[in-house]
């Protein structure tokens, strides 16, 4: 391994309630269910840990398990737009910025470098789009919504964790099994830790070399090599300190909600085994422990541990899962069509939901008792009662799907309220809304643009939606 050190920086206004008033928004910050970990864990049924960083953006952010960061800041861009949505185009060198109130194409990013693919926030006055087919990040400036340059790195980006207590963030390789830490206040890589080679993985879930970083501590992180198959553990100095060897590539580590965690359970981890189809490995979901600073697997489930005659690895692939609000199931979807439904403490699958094509993300509705499945290689999304798990209704998003290509978008963001789901039909270039009382579908004109990824500002600071 090498440590690399010191680069050089280079439409209808009516649909929205308007803001929420502080009472309102203060039980809706613990109610939101993306579930971020916890810095401290609490007796069992002690209540959220949320309420005491309610109105801040605070220790949860770093910890956000999620594959972007969509975390929320209260936006003073020119535009004085409070809502908005950030979306790459993929075949194209530019961001689309959405006034998601008034559902309108707010205005374009030029010139980032090719393969926009995330936007992710790093703090309230800057984003950074993960150009997956350049060696550099793109700084975009959240007041003015100008194209404030270029990070050089030594490999392709593919994610990032942004840590606001130190203001570093993790920026994980897309061709190399490398990450670099950026000083986010002087947009400046100040360590680069691991093997200067292009990899190879051969898993499924596709060819980028590492998966989602993320900060266990404020000197301390995951790196997730997918061609070697191991969950690493790195310090800031650039020092590996453990490696745990999976069964397939991994894509994401989670943890349940900080509210359900019980006294011990924060050094506890969950991590998504993406499977292979040609080898027949079901994708898995993988618990394992920090003990001191080693590494160990505690249990894992096969998804196809059911009914392995019923569900055919050789068709799985599992891209990324999520906990269910009251932190006792793990929901995580598979690319043949079925949403998997894990008892956390039993590690077993105990009942599977037939979904679309291309099952990947899962946005809870906690208020509403619900669940929208994002189908990333079908027409619709998929609605799921959540406390008996099972299906309600598909509704249609997109006009085509393939398995070629993404018909949904990655990030979805819900409204505070809960009365509205956003998110993209990539492959039409088109923002959409679903009203969740009538389950009618609202969509921008289409861009012209690939929308894959991205992230959501909101009015209200701390809120992780």
């Amino acid at each position: 391994m090498q440590v690399y050190n010191e680069h050089k920086a280079g439409t209808n206004s009516a649909a929205f309630p308007g803001k929420i008033s502080a009472a309102v928004l203060l039980p809706l910050l613990c109610a939101l269910t993306i579930s971020t970990g916890s810095v401290q864990a609490q007796p069992e049924g002690s209540g959220p840990l949320h309420e005491q960083y309610a109105g801040k953006y605070g220790h949860f952010g770093y910890r956000n398990p999620n594959d972007v960061n969509r975390d929320g800041y209260v936006s003073d861009n020119i535009y004085g737009v409070e809502n908005l949505a950030y979306y790459g185009d993929w075949d194209s060198n530019r961001i689309l910025i959405f006034d998601v109130d008034n559902m309108r194409l707010l205005t374009i990013v030029e010139n980032t470098g090719a393969g926009p693919y995330g936007i992710d926030q790093q703090s309230p006055k800057k984003a950074y789009a993960l150009t997956r087919k350049t060696q550099s990040l793109t700084i975009v400036n959240n007041k003015t919504f100008e194209n404030d340059g270029l990070i050089p790195l030594d490999h392709k980006p593919r994610s990032t964790n942004y840590n606001p207590v130190t203001d570093l963030t993790l920026v994980s390789g897309g061709d190399k099994a490398m990450t670099s830490i950026i000083k986010v206040g002087k947009d400046k890589v100040v360590k680069t830790i691991g093997d200067n080679l292009e990899t190879h993985p051969h898993d499924y879930g596709g060819s980028l070399s590492t998966g989602h970083p993320v900060w266990v501590n404020d000197k301390k992180f995951f790196m997730l090599d997918r061609a070697a198959r191991t969950i690493q553990l790195w310090n800031r100095r650039g020092e590996l300190l453990s490696t745990l060897h999976t069964a397939t590539s991994v894509h994401h580590i989670f943890q349940p909600p900080a509210a359900t965690m019980a006294t011990g359970e924060e050094s506890i981890y969950y991590a998504v085994e993406e499977g292979n189809q040609s080898e027949r490995i079901s994708p898995a979901i993988l618990r394992f422990k920090l003990r001191g600073n080693t590494l160990v697997e505690t249990a894992r489930v096969e998804l196809n541990s059911i009914d392995p005659s019923a569900y055919d690895a050789g068709v799985m692939g599992a891209h990324h899962a999520d906990f269910h609000p009251d932190g006792k199931y793990i929901y995580v979807g598979s690319t043949e069509g079925h949403l998997f439904v894990i008892n956390r403490k039993g590690m077993k699958v105990e009942k599977v939901v037939e979904v679309g094509k291309g099952a990947g993300h899962t946005t809870f509705l906690s208020m509403r008792n619900q669940a929208i499945i994002t189908n990333h290689n079908d027409t619709f999304v998929s609605v799921i009662d959540t406390l008996n798990h099972k299906w309600l209704r598909n509704v249609e998003v997109a006009d085509d799907a393939s398995p070629d290509y993404k018909s949904q978008a990655h990030t979805s963001g819900v409204s505070l309220d809960m009365q509205y789901f956003y998110s993209a039909a990539s492959h039409d270039g088109v923002f959409y809304r679903i009203n969740l009382d009538t389950w009618n579908v609202f969509k921008t004109p289409a861009t012209g643009a690939n929308l894959l990824m991205g992230s959501f500002i909101w009015n209200g600071d701390g809120t992780n939606m």
